[in-house]
């Protein structure tokens, strides 16, 4: 499903990747990891991590796009499978310059998926930014079909959302996005702590700068 949505966002904004060979590919805490970023020209910065571990029992996804040339939300989706279950992380950021946060679209797409269990969350220091209709899912097993209609309904409806969004200033915008990314590497986050546990912020923030985030 991540391949079909940024096969969907490289024909509306052409993708140049980013050079940093130094983590095309790595191990990390038993994980094996891949990851690729892009330059979406109109757009700003998209990325794509996968990651597998316990002998190919587990495995990790997760797509990143970060608006810098309109005023859209930065978008992150991160799929865990596991061994009888699939959880689904799909969160949208307040980076907005001057546009308005219009949560209801993704709202009405959750809410029509309820079938599906929701992941307890824990109070964190972006929930000011973090939209309330982001999704975070875990699917049982016979569920993954479902999942994959919630993957594709939400992510049409962030790419219907970039097709409407405003053209913006670049650096001011690429100013709120940093303060995210930044965020993450001073305080944290679920998919953020491994890296700085092992790396420690400094290779973690090359990592985040010259790939996940630009």
């Amino acid at each position: 499903m991540t391949d079909k949505l940024l096969k969907e966002i490289g024909e509306i904004y052409p993708l140049t990747r980013c050079e940093a060979p130094e983590f095309d590919s790595f191990n990390l805490a038993g994980m094996d990891f891949v990851t690729k970023g892009w330059k979406a020209e109109g757009l700003g910065q998209v990325s794509l991590m996968e990651a597998s571990g316990m002998g190919g029992a587990m495995g990790m996804t997760s797509l990143i796009v970060n608006p810098i040339e309109i005023d859209a939300p930065l978008f992150n989706l991160d799929i865990i499978s596991l061994p009888g279950k699939k959880m689904l992380y799909m969160e949208l950021y307040d980076t907005l310059l001057d546009a308005k946060r219009n949560e209801a679209p993704f709202a009405a797409i959750r809410d029509g998926f309820a079938d599906i269990a929701d992941i307890p969350g824990k109070p964190c220091w972006y929930d000011d930014i973090r939209y309330g209709a982001s999704v975070t899912k875990c699917a049982a097993a016979g569920q993954e079909g479902r999942l994959d209609e919630l993957m594709a309904q939400f992510g049409e409806a962030y790419l219907n959302l970039l097709k409407d969004a405003r053209c913006c200033d670049p650096a001011a915008k690429k100013g709120r996005a940093d303060a995210y990314r930044d965020g993450l590497l001073n305080h944290g986050g679920p998919a953020t702590d491994a890296f700085l546990k092992v790396w420690g912020p400094e290779k973690t923030g090359v990592l985040f700068r010259e790939v996940l985030f630009g």
